[in-house]
C-alpha cells in the first residue's frame, strides 16, 4: 500500500535511497523510470555527487574558480523566486532529517565543510522600520533591503554544517531557510536543534536574502548574521490579522505553557538534558507573563551561569533579592548565585564579601562558601601578582573537557599605538623585562573544540579572504562569538577592537576593555546589538590560535595530523603582539589559558614579539605556502633575514635533510643526517636552529618507538642546549640530596653564540614536560619528575 502519511513515504523514499525530483521526473518520462528503478549503486553515486563534501573538494582544487563562481553571482541580474511544491519540499526534508538522524549514531568523526569570506549582511534597521514582503515577491541573487520576511518553521530542523530550517510564509509558500552561526548550535544534536527551533515558531528575517544553491540546486534563504531573526511571540502586534494560509496550527509544533508552572517545568526539562539555552529561553518567555516570578528568575540565573553569562545571571539574582517577602530557600539561591555570578565576573572582593556573609547566615552553606572564598583569594593573587599553582594547572589541564578556572594577570607589558604596524598597535615593555618573565595570561574569549559536540566531528574551510583551504574548529568559532555576544552585548566592543584585516575599518589606536559587569538579557536570543559576522570573520582570520593544550610532545608529523583536532581560540591581548618568526617571547596554553613568557632580557620600550607560525616551519614555508604569508607578506625579522641571505638551494637542502628523518631509520642514520642538517646552520645562533632541534624531536620518537628511555632524555636534554638552556642535572638514576631536589635542572646560559634562547616557545617548555613523564612513567622517579615539572614552570634560571 501507497504511504498515505508524509512521514511514511519520506522514510520509504530515504529506505529506497530515493530523491523527490526523481519520482516527479518519473512520473512523466518512462525513460527517467527505468534509471530510476537501476540497481541502488547508481542511486548512490548520484547522492554522492551531491553532498556538500564534493562540492568544498571541487572547490578547494581551484580556489581561483572558486571565487570566480562567486564574483559571477554577484554580477548576474537577480531572477523571481518561484516555490517549489510544499509536499515535495517537505517530503526532501524529511528524507534529509533521517540521513541526519543515522549519522549521529555513528561513533566515526564526521566531516563538516563550510564556506567563509562570503557577502554576510548584517541588517542594521529596526524591525519596526521594514516593510513586509513574501516570499513570491522575492528573487534569487538578491538582499531585500527595506524589507522583512515573516515566517514560521513548517517541520523539524536539521543541522548539517548551517542549521536548515524548513520554513513558510504567511501565503504557505515554502523555502529552506540556511542559519548560520547562531548560538547554541555549534556540534548540536538533533534534539538540542529542535529544542531551539521549535516547529511552528514564528519569525521574521531582517532584509533577507535568497541565493541559489550550489550546483544548480533549490534556492536558500541564506542568514549569516543572527541578529536579522527576530522571533515573534503569538501575541506581538506584528501578527494582528495576519492569516496563515495553512491554518493557525502548524502539525508537530509544541504545546505552548499556559501557567508559570508549565514554563517552570519546560525549562527546567531542558536545563536538566544539558540544553542550556532553551531553558533560559522558556524560563525567559514564561517571566514575560509572570514577570514576578522569582522561582523562574533564580532558574535562568542558574542556567545563565552554565552558560558564563555571569553579568545576566547577576542582575536576575538582584532582581529577586529585591523582592521584601522572599522566602529563606529562594534568598539563599539568590545570594549563592550573585556570588557565583561576581565571581565569574571578576569582582573578586565583592564574591568573597558575599559568600562570606552568606556562610555567617547560613550556616549549613558555609563548607561550600569557604571553598569559594579560597578560590576567590586564589584569583586575587593571580591577578594581581601573577602568582599561579602551575603544577595543580597542569594537571587540571589534562581533563577532558577542560575549562581553566585562573585569573587574567597582565605583567610589565602595556598597549601602544604603532602606526607602522598593520593593526597600527604593539605590545612594549613597561621596564627591563628579565628572560623567563610572565608576561601574560590570558582567559580565551572563545574557544572551541571537540568537547563542544555531541557527536565527534572536525571541519574542513575554505577560506575567500585568505585563499586557503583549513581544517580544524576555526569554522565555528564565529559562531562561539555570536554566542558570547548574545549574553553580554557589551563583549561585542572587545572583538570590534581587533584587527579585521585591510577591507574591514581599522580598529582604534588604543584598546580598551571594560570590566565585566551585571546586564539585563531579558530575551536571550533577541540581540541588542546587530551582529556583524564579515567582521568577526576578518578578527577570527588574522588572530585566532590553534590552541593546543600542553602535555606530552608528539612527532611534528603526529601534530600535523591531529592539528585539525586541536582546540581554535580568540584570546584579547595576546591578539595585539606582532608577528616575528624569531620571538622575544612565547606562548603556550594550559586548557583555554594563555601564558605569555620572555625568551630572553628585553629592554624598557622595546617591542614584544610572538610568532604567529608554528616552530620548525622551513622558511620556505613561511615565505611562500603558510597562512602567515597569505595574510602579512614578507616578514624582515633576524630570522628570515638571515635565511634570505643562506639562499634558496639552502633551505631547500635543509627540507631535503629534514624530510630523511624519519622513524625506518637507523639511529647512526638520524644522527648522521642531523649533524649534516646542524652544518647547514653554522653561522646561525644554536637558539634559531628550529629545523635542528625538530630533528631531535623525530629522534626522541625513534628512541620512544624502543622503549630506550636513557636515549630519549639525552635526546630532551639535546633539545634544550639548542635553546639556549644549559641542563644541571643530566643524571638519570640515584639518590637525589635535598639541595639536589630543590635546584632547577637548568639555566640560561651562552650556547653556541645564543644568548636569547629565542626558540624556548611551546616546544622548550614541552621538553621539560616529557622528561617529567619519563621519569614518572618509565623510572618511577618523583623526585626528579618534580624536579623538572618546576623547570618547566620557568621560575628563575639564571
Amino acid at each position: 500500500m501507497f504511504p498515505q502519511e508524509l512521514d511514511d513515504l519520506a522514510r520509504m523514499m530515504h529506505e529506497l535511497g530515493l530523491r523527490p525530483e526523481d519520482v516527479m521526473k518519473a512520473a512523466g518520462d518512462p525513460a527517467a523510470l527505468e534509471q530510476l528503478l537501476n540497481p541502488v549503486g547508481s542511486r548512490a553515486a548520484r547522492q554522492q555527487a551531491s553532498e556538500p563534501s564534493d562540492i568544498v573538494s571541487t572547490m578547494a582544487g581551484d580556489f581561483e574558480q572558486a571565487k570566480a563562481r562567486f564574483d559571477a553571482e554577484k554580477n548576474m541580474p537577480p531572477i523571481p523566486f518561484v516555490a517549489k511544491p510544499r509536499e515535495w519540499f517537505l517530503m526532501a526534508l524529511q528524507a534529509e532529517r533521517q540521513e541526519v538522524l543515522e549519522r549521529e549514531k555513528s561513533p566515526h568523526i564526521s566531516m563538516k565543510h563550510t564556506i567563509i569570506g562570503t557577502e554576510a549582511h548584517v541588517s542594521t534597521i529596526a524591525l519596526e522600520q521594514l516593510e513586509r514582503v513574501s516570499l513570491r515577491q522575492m528573487h534569487i541573487r538578491k538582499t531585500h533591503q527595506g524589507k522583512y520576511l515573516l515566517c514560521r518553521i513548517a517541520t523539524f530542523p536539521l543541522r548539517v554544517f548551517s542549521i536548515h530550517i524548513p520554513i513558510e510564509d504567511v501565503y504557505g509558500d515554502v523555502c529552506l531557510l540556511e542559519l548560520y552561526n547562531y548560538p547554541g548550535t555549534i556540534g548540536a544534536s538533533s534534539e538540542l536543534v529542535e529544542a531551539l527551533f521549535p516547529v511552528g515558531s514564528i519569525l521574521a528575517i531582517r532584509e533577507p536574502t535568497l541565493k541559489s544553491a550550489a550546483r544548480g540546486g533549490d534556492p536558500i534563504l541564506r542568514v549569516d548574521c543572527p541578529s536579522n531573526v527576530i522571533w515573534l511571540e503569538p501575541d506581538d502586534k506584528k501578527l494582528v490579522g495576519v492569516k496563515w494560509k495553512t491554518g493557525d496550527h502548524v502539525p508537530n509544533s509544541p504545546r505552548m505553557p499556559s501557567t508559570e508552572e508549565g514554563w517552570k517545568k519546560q525549562g527546567n526539562g531542558h536545563y536538566q538534558n544539558g540544553r542550556h539555552i532553551p531553558a533560559a529561553v522558556s524560563y525567559s518567555r514564561g517571566l514575560k507573563r509572570f514577570p514576578a516570578s522569582s522561582v523562574l528568575r533564580l532558574n535562568r540565573a542558574m542556567a545563565y551561569l552554565q552558560l558564563q553569562y555571569y553579568g545576566a545571571a547577576l542582575w536576575d539574582c538582584e532582581a529577586v533579592l529585591e523582592h521584601k517577602e522572599l522566602p529563606n530557600s529562594l534568598k539563599s539561591k539568590a545570594l549563592y548565585r550573585a556570588a557565583q555570578a561576581l565571581y565569574g565576573t571578576g569582582n573578586w572582593d565583592e564574591a568573597e564579601l558575599r559568600f562570606t556573609a552568606m556562610a555567617a547566615e547560613y550556616p549549613a552553606e558555609a563548607t561550600g562558601c569557604q571553598i569559594w572564598i579560597q578560590k576567590c583569594r586564589d584569583r586575587r593573587s593571580e591577578a594581581t601578582e601573577g602568582k599561579y599553582n602551575w603544577v595543580t594547572a597542569y594537571k587540571a589541564a589534562q581533563a577532558k573537557p577542560c575549562k581553566m578556572d585562573l585569573a587574567d594577570f597582565t605583567g610589565p607589558v602595556k598597549v601602544v599605538s604603532l602606526p607602522s604596524r598593520g593593526g597600527g598597535r604593539g605590545v612594549v615593555a613597561k621596564r627591563d623585562i628579565k628572560f623567563g618573565e610572565l608576561l601574560v595570561v590570558s582567559k580565551a574569549f572563545v574557544s572551541c573544540s571537540m568537547d563542544d559536540s555531541a557527536n565527534p566531528e572536525t571541519h574542513t574551510i575554505i577560506n575567500l579572504i585568505t585563499n586557503r583551504m583549513d581544517k580544524g574548529y576555526r569554522a565555528v568559532t564565529a559562531t562561539k562569538v555570536a554566542e558570547r555576544i548574545a549574553g553580554n552585548p557589551k563583549a561585542a566592543d572587545a572583538v570590534d577592537q581587533l584587527y579585521a584585516g585591510p577591507s574591514n575599518r581599522l580598529p582604534p589606536s588604543e584598546y580598551n576593555t571594560a570590566p565585566s559587569e551585571k546586564v539585563n538579557v531579558a530575551r536571550l536570543l533577541h540581540f541588542d546589538r546587530d551582529v556583524d559576522i564579515r567582521r568577526i570573520e576578518g578578527v577570527l582570520t588574522f588572530n585566532s590560535f590553534a590552541t593546543p593544550s600542553l602535555g606530552p610532545a608528539r612527532s611534528r608529523s603526529e601534530d600535523k595530523i591531529d592539528e585539525q583536532l586541536h582546540p581554535s581560540s580568540l584570546f584579547l591581548l595576546p591578539s595585539l603582539f606582532n608577528h616575528s618568526c624569531s620571538p622575544n617571547a612565547f606562548w603556550y596554553c594550559l586548557g583555554d589559558v594563555m601564558m605569555i613568557r620572555a625568551t630572553c632580557d628585553i629592554p624598557a620600550g622595546n617591542e614584544v614579539f610572538l610568532s604567529y607560525t608554528r616552530g620548525g616551519d622551513s622558511y620556505i614555508s613561511r615565505a611562500k605556502d603558510s597562512c602567515l604569508a597569505s595574510l602579512l607578506g614578507s616578514c624582515n625579522c633576524s630570522l628570515c633575514t638571515r635565511d634570505r641571505q643562506a639562499g634558496e638551494a639552502v633551505c631547500k637542502q635543509r627540507e631535503q635533510l629534514g624530510s630523511k628523518i624519519n622513524l625506518g631509520n637507523t639511529d647512526l642514520a638520524i644522527r648522521s643526517h642531523i649533524k649534516k642538517l646542524d652544518e647547514t646552520f653554522k653561522d646561525y645562533p644554536t637558539s634559531d636552529r628550529y629545523a635542528v632541534i625538530e630533528a631531535y624531536i623525530e629522534l626522541q620518537n625513534h628512541y620512544k618507538a624502543r622503549s630506550d628511555y636513557v636515549n630519549v632524555l639525552w635526546t630532551l636534554f639535546k633539545r634544550l642546549e639548542y635553546m639556549g638552556l644549559k641542563v644541571m642535572d643530566t643524571t638519570v638514576r640515584g639518590v637525589l640530596s635535598s639541595s639536589d631536589r630543590d635546584a632547577l635542572p637548568i639555566k640560561l646560559v651562552t650556547i653556541g653564540g645564543s644568548q636569547a634562547g629565542s626558540s624556548l616557545g611551546q616546544v622548550g617548555v614541552n621538553a621539560c614536560v616529557n622528561i617529567h613523564h619519563v621519569f614518572v612513567g618509565e623510572f618511577d622517579d618523583i623526585a626528579r619528575a618534580a624536579k623538572w615539572l618546576k623547570g618547566a614552570v620557568w621560575r628563575k634560571f639564571r
